[in-house]
């Protein structure tokens, strides 16, 4: 963990000077059998291409001088069906992250008549991907209806926190086992997530033991409309107690991750004083403002004017002179200015540490510091929040990803003339439904040939829609127009146009009296439109752009969760040529809603009216919320899929 490691490194000695001198015996236990056996395939996996016959992890903390490393066991076995079960297992990949070394490598094949082809170990690559090195061994005796099996044993550095995932691959497993071993001293809490259980532990022969197994585990696919990752079963661990010296005292806990966090950030030096006095003259931030324009005004003057970058660690980054100095921060430097700047300005805000909540959210009961990844501004007075190393986002909005999601924010408090921060779990929303909408309002009538359309096309993106488009207008004006060439593109597939209008493209427009994006064009185009003898099809439904269609045929595994909660709301006019009548009309109607206590939860709702040659058409698409049980996936599959059905409208007009 590298982001934080400096909050806890100097705890890291008590748990290593306590104990240096107590020796315990480790050995590699394998339940490797000589002669293999033949496995049986249980019925509901038999069309699977490959399948986990057994995963069992041990890991183990070994005391060795005044270090502790963990031992970790892998022991595997795969049964490959098909070629593409063998194109998955053919070759073992071994991660050597900085402090890694293999202790024990053993690797076999075992053919479907029972042949074992032992691998030899020394014939080993040693390859980089991603900016990872791995030790890569070919498998070779690999068939269908063969079976793989490997076992090895890394020992690498001490670490408070862990993970073992469970359902990392597209394949599933019949049978799973874990087991933690620690020092006596040394206790860890463990926690099982997505159906797994660990047990309480256990003293045995002078080890702590926590042990978890689980059996019929299923493959668990990509599904759309969901997140993988957090979906997936997996286990936990973080030191909790050195009972060495307090059996009482737990350690590594939210309260004093958020009290080392907020002395590290608030902390400054005289100098850094004088220098964030300075620079706060430069913002100009006026006395009569209302606190929320204050906000609004500090955050796009420091993302405009000072380079926040990752990648400035070390280089002086988080030293505010240094950042005022020289215009350029990462990431911690950027918290450490906000929060200064906030402090000195009076504006009440408090530091918030969230997780993506596309990946592993955080646990307010198991405290992985591991799942901190990013830094969030609530206001109390407004209830709204910031990004402060997101460029591209400006207040009221944050990532879609860190809101919708719990975070642990550090509420400060004075004792005396001592300031400090309690961590308290509480609530990042997200803006509502109604903030948030892909508009659209169109117009088309038939040029005098009657072979080509005159669309008059206006697309109105509010809240995160436009959030998402608008860094598109600070990139330079060639990208810009060749972005927004395709935004135009997606309303008729046509790439003639003219008249081309951006309107409150600005990052802060989203403040600012909460201006939509609008892009807007006067477009000709001959692509929804064919001859059919006397008639004209009019293919009305691609006016809305491509649709999602979903087609899944596996009974859905994971809950539905969407990016934000939007409308989407299309007004069409359509002027009819003289002469000519529209046959379908009615296939203009689409009614597929759910509701909860008579609240529109979700749906695709369209309305038409004909008056004379004009057909004006209303489209309604909602999504209230981003999260929807899975017993609602087929409600929900309807609604998706009823806007990918109105791409398919064709409307005949036909000569009267």
């Amino acid at each position: 963990m590298n982001k934080f490691s400096l909050l806890f490194s100097s705890l890291l000695m008590i748990t290593f000077i306590s104990f240096s001198q107590q020796k315990l015996d480790y050995s590699i236990k394998y339940s490797w059998k000589d002669v293999p056996e033949k496995h049986t395939i249980k019925k509901q996996f038999d069309s699977s291409s490959a399948i986990s016959i057994l995963d069992e992890r041990k890991i183990e903390y070994k005391i060795e001088a005044k270090d502790i490393p963990i031992y970790a066991s892998y022991h595997k076995i795969v049964r490959v069906q098909n070629d593409r079960g063998i194109e998955a297992f053919n070759k073992l990949y071994i991660p050597l992250y900085k402090g890694y070394e293999v202790i024990e490598v053993k690797i076999r094949s075992i053919a479907a008549n029972g042949t074992v082809v032992n691998i030899d170990v020394s014939k080993v690559k040693t390859v980089e991907e991603e900016g990872t090195t791995y030790k890569l061994f070919a498998i070779d005796g690999l068939e269908k209806n063969s079976e793989m099996e490997y076992a090895y044993t890394i020992k690498r550095p001490f670490a408070l926190f862990g993970s073992e995932y469970f359902q990392n691959g597209s394949f599933p497993c019949q049978e799973a086992n874990f087991t933690l071993i620690t020092p006596p001293h040394l206790k860890y809490s463990a926690k099982g997530y997505n159906g797994l259980d660990v047990s309480e532990d256990s003293v045995i022969n002078d080890k702590r033991i926590m042990v978890s197994s689980a059996t019929d585990i299923p493959d668990l696919d990509n599904e759309k409309y969901a997140y993988r990752d957090k979906n997936l079963k997996r286990i936990d661990y973080k030191l909790s107690y050195n009972l060495s010296n307090s059996a009482k005292i737990r350690m590594y806990t939210w309260k004093e991750f958020a009290k080392r966090l907020y002395e590290n950030m608030s902390t400054r030096t005289e100098k850094e004083d004088k220098a964030l006095n300075k620079f706060i003259k430069e913002i100009n931030v006026k006395e009569n403002a209302s606190e929320a324009e204050k906000i609004a005004l500090i955050e796009n003057f420091i993302k405009t004017n000072i380079n926040i970058d990752k990648k400035l660690i070390g280089n002086g980054g988080d030293m505010i002179e240094t950042i005022v100095k020289n215009k350029s921060c990462d990431f911690d430097g950027a918290v450490k200015l906000f929060m200064g700047v906030f402090d000195k300005l009076n504006i009440n805000s408090q530091l918030v540490v969230a997780s993506n909540r596309t990946n592993i959210p955080l646990d307010e009961e198991l405290e992985d510091w591991n799942r901190v990844e990013e830094y969030l501004f609530y206001f109390p007075s407004t209830h709204k929040f910031i990004t402060p190393t997101n460029i591209e986002y400006r207040y009221p909005y944050i990532p879609y990803n860190l809101a919708a999601t719990r975070g642990l924010f550090l509420k400060t408090t004075e004792i005396g003339t001592f300031k400090t921060a309690i961590g308290v779990f509480g609530n990042i929303d997200i803006e509502p439904m109604e903030s948030s909408a892909h508009n659209m309002d169109i117009q088309i009538k038939f040029n005098e040939t009657l072979d080509t359309l005159l669309v008059k096309s206006k697309q109105i993106l509010k809240g995160y829609g436009g959030v998402e488009y608008r860094p598109i207008y600070s990139l330079p004006k060639d990208k810009q127009d060749e972005i927004t060439k395709n935004i135009i593109k997606n309303v008729t597939g046509s790439t003639n146009f003219d008249n081309v209008k951006i309107e409150n493209q600005k990052l802060t427009d989203c403040f600012t009296n909460d201006k939509p994006l609008i892009i807007s064009a006067d477009i000709k185009s001959t692509e929804l439109i064919e001859n059919a003898g006397s008639k004209i099809l009019l293919k009305i439904g691609d006016i809305i752009g491509p649709q999602v269609e979903m087609y899944q045929e596996k009974p859905r595994q994971m809950p539905i969760e969407m990016e934000y909660p939007h409308v989407l709301d299309r007004t069409i006019k359509i002027i009819i040529p003289d002469g000519y009548s529209v046959k379908n009309i009615t296939d203009l109607n689409f009614n597929i809603v759910y509701k909860d206590n008579d609240k529109v939860t979700m749906g695709f709702e369209t309305t038409y009216k004909q008056t004379g040659n004009v057909i004006d058409i209303q489209i309604n698409e909602t999504y209230r919320t981003i999260n929807f049980p899975k017993e609602q996936f087929e409600n929900f599959k309807k609604v998706i899929n009823a806007s990918a059905d109105f791409n398919k409208v064709v409307l005949v007009l036909e000569k009267k």
